[in-house]
């Protein structure tokens, strides 16, 4: 009986079933109220005070706000939804391929909370505009995966990364400048199925973007931090009454690298901080490492020095700005998006004594249920994870919803 439910396809509709009702879940309350105000502070960044990076998704959300007239928590969410959605679909069907070798790791991955589920698992990481630049990210991953499964042809996939791909990044770029950091691996994947047969059109196309891409980073103006969020806060009316607006996001954008580096030097300087964020790098790359090195793939042409030099401007990124539970989550996506873009030859099973296993599984389930990786400001490492989602769900259906803090911050 328990072999018949336990198959690969009621697993990976279960697997669709939960990871779609634990976003709206938690959209459920985003949809009512502002769960975070320094994420929505982010997001409101605008050109009222010139052409400035990071700025063109609080324009459009301005935009279709004048527009429209509906609430600005509607068009938020509802932006963010979308993107979310997107993401939950291409991860599961990236990660598809090995439900077919080994139900486990295939679990493991849904479930792993430095993965898809990150952005729900503290309510900091939600509505991040990095989740838009995942979605590129993901994209890619998956042409390129149909692409080494013989599903898609080399001139297909020319044709989704010049016309799709590209200009998506390129929107991106002007969404949040994070997006520049990911060129390394998009180039590194795009080399790996690399075509020199191009039209002349597809050249000119390319040539164009590259183009806007490059001017746009001698465009931008450099405006007071200040006088931008004052005009934020006019912009925003009466929505002000329902949310504390914080200025950091504001300043941060007129801050160098230098600055931004001794910003972020106290976090750098706590042993607490540094020590608990290690332990969990720790908690979450050994895992994920031992479960994709049983993945085997017929391709291994994204060899170690690919690997390093694409996840090498996340850590970089650490010594810059303290949300280290965001640049952790990243570089776990790209690590599994690299190996799961091959076609896998075979996994191997988990030839271990009972005693080890039950050892070993017993660890796994642990982490998949009690451990939480904090987007920023860690101040714990377990008990915040999936069995928060649970009690949650149970606080909801019984009515006992008294305060919304304890979803993950």
């Amino acid at each position: 009986m328990l072999s018949k439910f336990y198959n690969k396809r009621n697993i990976n509709i279960l697997a669709y079933l939960y990871l779609f009702f634990s976003f709206i879940l938690v959209f459920y309350f985003s949809f009512k109220t502002v769960l975070h105000h320094h994420s929505y502070s982010q997001i409101f960044i605008n050109y009222s005070e010139g052409f400035i990076k990071n700025a063109f998704l609080g324009e459009i959300i301005f935009t279709l706000k004048s527009l429209t007239n509906l609430d600005f928590k509607l068009l938020i969410n509802f932006i963010f939804l979308i993107f979310h959605f997107l993401n939950i679909f291409l991860f599961l069907k990236i990660i598809r391929p090995v439900l077919n070798y080994n139900k486990i790791i295939y679990i493991f991955f849904v479930l792993n909370p430095a993965l898809i589920l990150f952005s729900i698992y503290d309510i900091g990481a939600f509505l991040r505009k990095e989740v838009i630049i995942i979605t590129a990210f993901l994209f890619h991953i998956y042409i390129s995966q149909l692409y080494n499964y013989d599903l898609l042809d080399k001139k297909k996939y020319n044709k989704y990364t010049i016309y799709i791909l590209i200009p998506f990044i390129f929107i991106n770029s002007l969404i949040h400048s994070i997006q520049i950091l990911f060129l390394p691996v998009h180039f590194f994947i795009f080399k790996k199925n690399f075509n020199k047969e191009y039209d002349k059109k597809d050249l000119l196309f390319v040539s164009v973007l590259l183009i806007l891409f490059i001017s746009q980073f001698f465009l931008y103006q450099l405006v007071s931090g200040h006088s931008l969020y004052e005009a934020t806060i006019k912009r925003l009316g009466n929505f002000n009454n329902e949310f504390n607006i914080s200025n950091a996001p504001y300043l941060f954008l007129t801050m160098g690298i230098t600055d931004r580096f001794y910003a972020n030097l106290p976090f750098l300087k706590d042993l607490n901080f540094v020590t608990l964020y290690a332990i969990s790098a720790f908690i979450i790359f050994i895992p994920l490492t031992f479960m994709l090195k049983k993945i085997n793939t017929f391709d291994n042409k994204f060899n170690l020095v690919f690997i390093l030099l694409s996840i090498f401007p996340f850590v970089l990124l650490m010594f810059l700005a303290s949300d280290w539970g965001r640049w952790i989550y990243i570089i776990a996506m790209i690590i599994l998006g690299i190996k799961l873009q091959f076609k896998i030859k075979s996994i191997s099973n988990f030839d271990y004594s009972i005693l080890i296993k039950v050892a070993l599984f017993s660890v796994i389930g642990f982490y998949i249920f009690f451990y939480n990786l904090s987007h920023c400001c860690i101040k714990n490492l377990f008990f915040y994870g999936m069995n928060q989602n649970f009690q949650l769900l149970g606080n909801l259906i019984f009515d006992n919803l008294k305060i919304i803090e304890h979803i993950k911050y």
